[in-house]
């Protein structure tokens, strides 16, 4: 399906030398994967800029800008995540020449260094280059990379942004003492653009990063059309491409939202995740702050629930939470200072200003005010294929959950509050270990002696299979779930006059990567 895509809309396949031994293996599979889905759909619509929204760690803007030459914008919500991402940019790019050299070494049948390297005194954060005598032998040129700040909704002005990111970049060269007149005055720039608007991004102040320059020169007339002094042209003459791999909660429907209302994007490739951020139109999150406030003592059944399923959420997913979270937390600190992070709660999505829903898209299921309601989305994050393929001996967390909830019943009654425990399972070896640290997350002073935790799990000890068997049941709902909420969005696409044609595409493989579909949309060339 997805080969049938590409010579329909795309070019043809575009040989590279592949980053080995950089990432893990989900993650390389995945970018591997995408990375050349987008760049051949950016060759075959003639796209001069690649939109990466939700950009995270910069894994695949990296591969799109080192291994395909192409001009990438690479948007992320957390500050700390567009920083590492250029200096980890900087490693992938060291890595990719040291594994060209060798395999041109190879080649000519010379033995490939492996002494020691002097190391720089200086981190340099600098443009991606691409070398001219690439290991296939084809030339992609090089692409720029611009890192930006940003938290992104339907309303945000991508042209704006690409303008506005062109324009600092220019302007702080110029600061510099390097003018991007020509091509040997600039090669090798790597910017951080941050987003200081105040107006949730609708319009953008950018602010460079201080950062080094490296001058390598370069005298291809490829890289001379592709460079980035070239790119700053009229907003009327770009061409762009979305992108995003496992974009968050709404972020998906935001990024498709974007694509219908700006006709300057010729096509979008993106993947979600996190299907339980979304923010629902006909549903209200009762874990949000002002549902939990007024809440009342009946509404610790659906904790119960959450307590059950929390934990089951798949990796990807609630890790992302965590570390988000984490950044968050780091962004405020830092928004004290510069006034210039975006700081918000990824649990709480729906006290975010201007967010607009994430489901349902489709008018299908808006003129019918379809809900699915929390507990359900949280069950389509299961990696059921994963459950098939690999042995199932139980999982711990589950049943510990289980019983922290009798714990708390036994000791507080309905007075205890509505927290979250988060994922503490695979750092415990017992559930005495995991009670300890979810009192402590939850603030809770509680006294459990050693006879009753023995008795607690000895009187519920032959509930634990049937939880386990309860979990996996449940877990067979899973793909028909987050099949509802893609073909939700595809039909959404298919709706619209000024789209061409849309898919809904299976790109990775499912045990390896379970939130493996994208949605694929574009528009005529």
């Amino acid at each position: 399906m997805m080969l049938k895509i590409l010579d329909l809309h795309g070019s043809n396949k575009i040989p590279v030398l592949p980053m080995t031994g950089i990432m893990s293996e989900k993650k390389s599979h995945e970018v591997e994967v995408m990375s050349e889905v987008i760049a051949r759909l950016a060759r075959g619509f003639d796209v001069n800029w690649v939109m990466d929204l939700g950009s995270g760690k910069g894994y695949l803007s990296s591969s799109l800008v080192l291994q395909y030459g192409l001009n990438v914008l690479a948007m992320d919500s957390s500050p700390v995540n567009t920083t590492s991402a250029l200096t980890r940019n900087t490693k992938l790019e060291k890595r990719l020449q040291q594994m060209k050299t060798a395999e041109k070494y190879q080649k000519e049948g010379k033995l490939v260094k492996r002494g020691k390297r002097k190391k720089s005194k200086n981190v340099l954060l600098h443009k991606p280059v691409l070398s001219n005598d690439s290991a296939d032998g084809n030339e992609h040129g090089h692409g720029s990379y611009i890192g930006l700040t940003a938290f992104i909704t339907e309303d945000t002005d991508l042209l704006e942004i690409l303008k506005d990111s062109l324009a600092a970049t220019k302007k702080q060269d110029v600061i510099d003492g390097k003018k991007l007149d020509t091509v040997d005055n600039h090669e090798g720039v790597l910017n951080t653009v941050e987003n200081d608007s105040k107006d949730n991004n609708d319009s953008s102040e950018c602010e460079m990063e201080k950062r080094e320059v490296s001058n390598t020169p370069l005298d291809s007339k490829k890289n001379e059309e592709t460079s980035l002094a070239n790119q700053n042209c009229s907003p009327d003459e770009h061409r762009l491409g979305l992108v995003g791999l496992h974009t968050c909660g709404n972020l998906a429907a935001s990024s498709i939202r974007l694509f219908i209302s700006n006709s300057k994007v010729k096509f979008i490739c993106n993947v979600g995740c996190c299907y339980h951020l979304i923010e629902e139109e006909f549903y209200e999150n009762p874990f949000s702050p002002k549902v939990m406030s007024s809440a009342n003592a009946g509404n610790n059944d659906s904790l119960s629930n959450k307590l059950l399923e929390e934990d089951q959420v798949e990796d990807e997913s609630l890790s992302k939470i965590n570390r988000r979270t984490e950044e968050a937390e780091v962004s405020s600190v830092q928004q004290e200072d510069t006034q210039a992070a975006v700081s918000f709660d990824p649990l709480h999505p729906s006290e975010i200003p201007n967010l607009s829903v994430g489901f349902p898209m489709s008018s299908f299921l808006r003129e019918r005010k379809f809900v699915l309601e929390r507990n359900t989305r949280m069950l389509s994050c299961q990696s059921a294929d994963r459950l098939t393929e690999q042995s199932y001996s139980g999982l711990n967390s589950l049943y510990w959950r289980a019983l922290l909830q009798v714990v708390l019943k036994e000791k507080l009654g309905d007075k205890f509050n509505t927290s979250q425990v988060g994922r503490i399972g695979s750092k415990c070896k017992d559930f005495n270990e995991y009670l300890g640290k979810a009192l402590e997350k939850l603030g809770l002073d509680i006294e459990v002696t050693i006879e009753e935790l023995a008795e607690y799990q000895r009187k519920y000890i032959n509930n634990r299979e049937k939880i386990e068997r309860f979990f996996l049941l449940r877990s067979t709902l899973a793909p028909l779930i987050e099949g509802l909420i893609l073909l939700d969005r595809l039909a959404f696409l298919c709706e619209q006059e000024d789209v061409e044609a849309a898919y809904l595409v299976q790109l990775f493989n499912p045990v390896t990567s379970p939130r493996c579909h994208a949605v694929i949309g574009v528009r005529n060339k």
